[in-house]
């Protein structure tokens, strides 16, 4: 056996990394959540500081915001309807029947509350290979999410529309057909991933803030 040391540039040519990004993330990630894809728009902390590109897609966990550009194509799998209270936990509800999800539906009309509800997408990202969630949750984004709604079970491309009233100008998803061909993911993972997006409590905590999108319009 030879004495001679090993050099940091060694690991550098040493085939011992086995495992791929997408097994890091399953491994790393702290959040028993999907991850959730979300347009940044001039209303994120993000954007005001310069962290993150503005009207540009987000994929976020565990405080990790990844840039997915201006454009972004998406299988559109399945949805169910949310809503969501942030403030010192954020608290959601998937059942509109419950008393829980009327008291936030009834306070997202109030200014500032901290309360949206509306649609929530799974959708498969195949630039990145990721199931997320898209939540649809402002006034906005509502009056869009029909468009979304239509196209279930096939390929999309969201982008971002500027709106328009007499005091505010500010930006929204949109919706349009892909026919640009893609990866499909693979059928056990679309078919997990379906089980834990349809399954969620019907009422909990989460550990991700979107305190900023609960100001858009």
């Amino acid at each position: 056996m030879s004495n001679e040391l090993a050099r940091i540039e060694d690991l550098e040519n040493l085939d011992i990394d086995k495992h791929t990004e997408e097994e890091w993330d399953a491994a790393a990630s702290s959040n028993a959540f999907l991850p959730r894809l979300q347009l940044l728009t001039s209303n994120s902390a993000k954007c005001k500081s310069g962290e993150f590109s503005t009207n540009h897609y987000a994929l976020i966990q565990d405080q990790k915001f990844d840039d997915l550009g201006k454009n972004i194509d998406v299988l559109l799998i399945t949805w169910q309807p949310k809503a969501l209270e942030t403030g010192d936990a954020i608290i959601s509800s998937y059942d509109p029947n419950s008393d829980e999800f009327q008291r936030i539906q009834k306070k997202a009309s109030e200014r500032d509350s901290g309360c949206m509800y509306g649609p929530e997408f799974l959708v498969w990202i195949p630039a990145i290979k990721r199931f997320a969630t898209f939540f649809m949750g402002t006034k906005t984004a509502r009056r869009e999410s029909g468009n979304v709604k239509a196209l279930l079970k096939k390929a999309a491309s969201l982008t971002s529309q500027e709106c328009k009233n007499k005091k505010y100008t500010w930006y929204a998803p949109q919706v349009s057909e892909c026919s640009t061909p893609f990866d499909m993911p693979n059928k056990d993972e679309l078919l997990e991933a379906c089980e834990q997006f349809n399954n969620p409590p019907k009422s909990d905590i989460e550990g991700v803030s979107e305190e900023e999108e609960t100001r858009a319009r």
